[in-house]
């Protein structure tokens, strides 16, 4: 067989249509060996790119309905939110060294009913001894550990910690990981 008319009907031997004459040749013949692999890879892509589409097409109505009831629900959330009444309170503080240098500033409000948040940005935070530090909280009654937070090398972050609602926080400070005693600023 000559190399011109192999090279024609290589896509038979796709469809499962063996000729001896063919397969003799493609053993031999590196150029014809490529072009088949490259006519698989081709072929694959299209069965599934057809598959693919045809499941998208099954599958429209559905996507249609639940963009619906998406539509329908951003509608009742923003209807809820406009009409019910809001008792959001919020609290903002400064955390200063102890020269009074303004290095971070945070706000704090009730994210559910178990839990406030408070996100806290901070800024010119001193990153000579590393870059690690520690949020701390206190109530009238006890203090705890809100979270772990990093800066960049110009000592600024913002961060999003969660509290228990339960207490009426007071005082915060920050101090570098490890060290508890060692406060960096406070309220």
């Amino acid at each position: 067989m000559r190399h011109e008319e192999a090279f024609k009907r290589l896509p038979d031997l796709l469809d499962d249509r063996d000729d001896a004459g063919l397969l003799a040749h493609m053993r031999t013949c590196a150029d014809c060996q490529r072009q088949l692999f490259l006519l698989g890879r081709v072929d694959r892509m299209l069965r599934n790119s057809a598959s693919a589409n045809a499941a998208v097409r099954r599958r429209r109505p559905t996507v249609r309905l639940l963009v619906a009831a998406a539509v329908v629900a951003a509608a009742a959330g923003v209807t809820f939110a406009l009409f019910l009444p809001q008792n959001a309170q919020t609290h903002e503080f400064v955390l200063k060294t102890a020269s009074g240098r303004s290095v971070g500033q945070a706000v704090m409000g009730r994210s559910d009913a178990r839990n406030s948040s408070l996100a806290l940005t901070a800024r010119g935070m001193p990153v000579n001894r590393g870059h690690l530090f520690v949020l701390w909280a206190s109530d009238d009654r006890s203090s705890m550990q809100v979270g772990r937070f990093m800066v960049d090398r110009s000592g600024s972050c913002r961060a999003r910690f969660n509290l228990p609602a339960s207490h009426a926080w007071r005082r915060f400070w920050i101090t570098e990981s490890g060290k508890s005693a060692a406060v960096v600023a406070s309220t």
